[in-house]
C-alpha cells in the first residue's frame, strides 16, 4: 500500500506521545518501536466524568466505541480519549492496564514514566487479584507481586500523581464468588473455577492487604487519595431530570384547536358543562406539563397512517383521556355513557345514571332516537376516568402505545424521522438479563458437569444470585426515543447497535429505555396484525370498519354461534 495511507495513524500515534515537532522524533523512535503490534491489544482504563462536560465526553466516547471502533468489544482509541478529555478523570485500572503490564514485563524506569504521566491518578490492588499470575508463571512469588505494587507507588511519588488502592470488585460478599463461577463457566472459561476474590472489601481490610506499604502509605493509598479523587467528581445524574420532549412548532394551539374543534362537531357550540371542564382540565394539565408536544407527535404519525389506508389501535391509559379522543389519536371517548345526536348536537347523560337501568358503556344502551329532532342517539362514553392517564395534576408522563399496522410499520417510523430529523430519533435500546428458569439451567449444568450434587433449595439459592445478570442488550420492537432539536443524544445517554446485530445501520439508546422514560419523550409505534386485517377486510367488502356499530347483533352473536357466517353449529 503507499506510504501515504500510513501517514494519518504514524502522526496520530506521535501526539498521543506529547510528540509534535521533527525534533522530538528520533529520542522517542525506540518507546514507539516498543509499543509495535502488542499495543493494539485493548488495554483496560478507567474513566471517571467529574463534572457535566465530563460526562457528555464520556459518552460520545462509549458511542464512538460502540459504533466506530467495535471489534469483538467496544474500543476506544487514544486519540478519542485525548480529543474528550475535558471533564474526565483518568484511571490506569488493573493488571489488565497499560501501565500495570509496562511494569510486569520490566520496562525501563523513562519508559514507565512516560506511560503513567498519561494518567491522572494510578492504581494499585490487593494481591489475591492478580493471583492469576502466579498459576500462569507471570510472576515468581508473592513478594514479586507486591513489588510491581511498590513500583507504581514509587512512580506516582516521583510524577506527584495520587496512588490509589482499587479492589476491581465485581460482587459484594466472598461468599457471592460461586455466583461468578457459574456465569464465567456459561462462557466456557477455563479458569472459571479459580479463586479470585473480587468483593468489596472494609477499609480495615484494605489497609491490612497493603500494609507492606508502611501504616502511613498504605492510610495515603486506602484512604486519603481514594478519597481525594472522589471530592474531584461532582454530584451527576446519568440522565437528567425532568421531561425533555422536543419542539413542535404550534403545537399548544394546534392541540387546543383540534380538540375543541371535535368537541363543538360532536356536542355543538354549548357542550355541558361535564365535558367543558373535564377538556379544560386535562389540557391544563397537558400545556402545564409541556406534554403538548408527547399528543401531537401521537396525532400527526395517527393522522398519518389513517391518510394511507390503516387504521391505528391504541392501548393502554392513552383510553382514558379525553384530549386524546378528541385530538384524533384514539377511537376510545372517555366520558360517561350518554347519548348523542349527530345532527342537533343534543346530548344525554343523564339515562345512563338512572338507578333503574345504569350503564357504564354506551354501546350497552338501547337505540334511542333524539327527543329534539328525531334523529337515532349515537350511543358513546366509556366511562374511564382521566387520572387513569394523567394521575393527578398531571403527574404522570402520557405513555402512548399506537398499533400500527405490520405493513405501514415502517412507514410510521420514517415519519418519526421525518418529523424530529434523522439525527434525533433513536431506537429504544433494551437490556436482556438472565432469567430464573436460565440461571436453574446454568446451575444444574455446573453441578453435573463438576459431578456435585445439591438438594433442589441450595439450586434455587444459587440460581437466584445469577439471576438479572445482564446478558445482552436489544431493541424495543417499536419504542423511538425523539431528543429536542436543541440537544444531542450525548446530553443523556450513549448511542449502540443492537449486540446482535452491530453491522446493521439501528442505532439503539445506550440505556435501557424504561430508565429514560420520564425524560424524553418514548412512542411506542409497534406493529400489529389487526390493522391490516380490517383494512383487508374493507377492501374485500367495500365496508368502512368506522361504520359498524359496536352493539351489532350480528357480531356479538359470534361470540355465541357461528350461525350468522352461514355455518351451522354441530349439535353438542
Amino acid at each position: 500500500a503507499p506510504c501515504g495511507l500510513f501517514l494519518p495513524h504514524f502522526f496520530r500515534k506521535l501526539e498521543e506521545m506529547g510528540i509534535h515537532t521533527l525534533q522530538e522524533i528520533n529520542p522517542a523512535m525506540p518507546a514507539l518501536r516498543s509499543q509495535g503490534h502488542a499495543n493494539r491489544r485493548p488495554k483496560h482504563i478507567i474513566l471517571l466524568a467529574k463534572n457535566k462536560v465530563g460526562l457528555k465526553n464520556l459518552y460520545q466516547m462509549i458511542s464512538a466505541s460502540n459504533l466506530k471502533y467495535f471489534k469483538r468489544v467496544p474500543i476506544i482509541p487514544k486519540s478519542e480519549l485525548i480529543a474528550h478529555r475535558e471533564g474526565i478523570i483518568v484511571g490506569s485500572a488493573c493488571e489488565a492496564g497499560e501501565l500495570f503490564q509496562a511494569v510486569a514485563e520490566y520496562k525501563d524506569w523513562g519508559e514507565l514514566k512516560r506511560i503513567a504521566s498519561f494518567y491522572d491518578y494510578l492504581e494499585i490492588q490487593p494481591l489475591c487479584n492478580n493471583a492469576f499470575m502466579l498459576r500462569e508463571g507471570k510472576a515468581k512469588d508473592e513478594e514479586e507481586l507486591r513489588e510491581f505494587n511498590r513500583t507504581i507507588v514509587r512512580l506516582g511519588e516521583e510524577l506527584g500523581k495520587p496512588v490509589c488502592a482499587t479492589g476491581d470488585v465485581h460482587f459484594l460478599d466472598p461468599e457471592d464468588e460461586i455466583y461468578r463461577h457459574i456465569l464465567l463457566a456459561t462462557k466456557g472459561f477455563d479458569d472459571c473455577d479459580k479463586p479470585n476474590p473480587l468483593y468489596f472489601r472494609t477499609t480495615d481490610e484494605m489497609l491490612e492487604e497493603f500494609s507492606y506499604l508502611g501504616p502511613e502509605k498504605a492510610y495515603e493509598v486506602v484512604v486519603c487519595n481514594p478519597n481525594s479523587i472522589a471530592d474531584m467528581c461532582e454530584t451527576l445524574r446519568p440522565v437528567p431530570h425532568n421531561l425533555f420532549a422536543p419542539s413542535i412548532e404550534n403545537s399548544v394551539e394546534d392541540l387546543k384547536s383540534l380538540v375543541y374543534g371535535k368537541m363543538h362537531r360532536l356536542y355543538g357550540e354549548n357542550p355541558p358543562e361535564l365535558i367543558t371542564k373535564r377538556v379544560e382540565t386535562e389540557l391544563g394539565d397537558i400545556i402545564r406539563c409541556k406534554y403538548d408536544v408527547i399528543y401531537m407527535s401521537a396525532q400527526k404519525l395517527v393522522q398519518n397512517s389513517l391518510e394511507h389506508g390503516y387504521l391505528v389501535g391504541s392501548r393502554g391509559s392513552v383510553g382514558s383521556s379525553l384530549v386524546a379522543f378528541m385530538s384524533g389519536i384514539t377511537e376510545v371517548n372517555s366520558l360517561p355513557a350518554h347519548y348523542r345526536c349527530p345532527k342537533c348536537k343534543h346530548s344525554d347523560f343523564d339515562y345512563a345514571q338512572d338507578p333503574a337501568h345504569p350503564y357504564g358503556c354506551g354501546a350497552d344502551m338501547p337505540d334511542m332516537n333524539c327527543p329534539v329532532c328525531g334523529t337515532p342517539y349515537v350511543k358513546d362514553g366509556f366511562n374511564i376516568p382521566f387520572e387513569t392517564f394523567l394521575g393527578f395534576g398531571g403527574d404522570k408522563v402520557p405513555d402512548i402505545d399506537l398499533n400500527f399496522s405490520g405493513e405501514y410499520q415502517s412507514s410510521a417510523h420514517r415519519h418519526t424521522f421525518e418529523l424530529f430529523g434523522e439525527s434525533h430519533v433513536f431506537r429504544a435500546g433494551t437490556i436482556g438479563t438472565v432469567a430464573e428458569k436460565t440461571a436453574f439451567g446454568y446451575v444444574k449444568k455446573y453441578m453435573e458437569e463438576r459431578g456435585k450434587t445439591a438438594t433442589k433449595a441450595e439450586m434455587l439459592r444459587l440460581a437466584k444470585g445469577c439471576t438479572g445478570v445482564k446478558r445482552t442488550t436489544g431493541q424495543h420492537p417499536g419504542g423511538m426515543v425523539v431528543i429536542p432539536q436543541d440537544k444531542e443524544i450525548y446530553d443523556f445517554c450513549p448511542v449502540q447497535h443492537p449486540a446482535d446485530d452491530t453491522d446493521t445501520d439501528i442505532i439503539t439508546t445506550h440505556f435501557e429505555y424504561h430508565s429514560m422514560e420520564s425524560n424524553l419523550l418514548k412512542l411506542d409505534m409497534l406493529g400489529h396484525d389487526d390493522p391490516s386485517m380490517i383494512r383487508m377486510m374493507e377492501d374485500l367488502t367495500g365496508v368502512d370498519a368506522k361504520t359498524i356499530p359496536l352493539d351489532d347483533p350480528g357480531t356479538r352473536s359470534i361470540f355465541i354461534t357461528s350461525e350468522v357466517l352461514g355455518y351451522q353449529d354441530d349439535p353438542v
